[in-house]
């Protein structure tokens, strides 16, 4: 199962008023709160993160690298397209934040994640996750 193909996911929104930093910009950090909210998506869109919380299982973020490109302003229409990999025991995702009218890219964003179980110790991808794979 070392040799799985990562599948891409979508997730859009649009940016807020209320993050706008003092030019006008709405503030790098918010890029971080929509990578979030976008891999909460691709579980709750698998029918996954139920079970997750069911049955213990936590997913914690190990690393984080974040190229920022261009500034989100404000009423932009945001697209993020995440890559969902499976590293060893690891899962990345890498997301690529868009501007949806000028499709220019505005971040790139890399996140290692550990599933951790009731006991906060690291465990294995759950089964269940790894079958959204595909072969490669």
């Amino acid at each position: 199962m070392d040799n799985m193909r990562s599948k891409k996911y979508y997730f859009k929104f649009q940016a807020r008023g209320y993050e706008l930093d003092s030019y006008g910009h709405v503030n790098n950090a918010v890029y971080l709160n929509y990578t979030e909210q976008s891999r909460w998506q691709i579980f709750n869109e698998l029918g996954l993160l139920d079970q997750f919380m069911a049955s213990g299982l936590k997913i914690v973020v190990i690393e984080n690298h974040v190229k920022y490109i261009r500034q989100i302003k404000l009423f932009d229409e945001v697209e993020i397209e995440t890559q969902m990999e499976k590293s060893a025991h690891f899962l990345l995702f890498k997301h690529v934040l868009s501007n949806t009218k000028t499709k220019k890219t505005l971040s790139k964003v890399m996140v290692k994640t550990v599933f951790l179980d009731e006991n906060d110790k690291a465990c294995d991808i759950p089964e269940s996750l790894l079958e959204t794979f595909t072969e490669a």
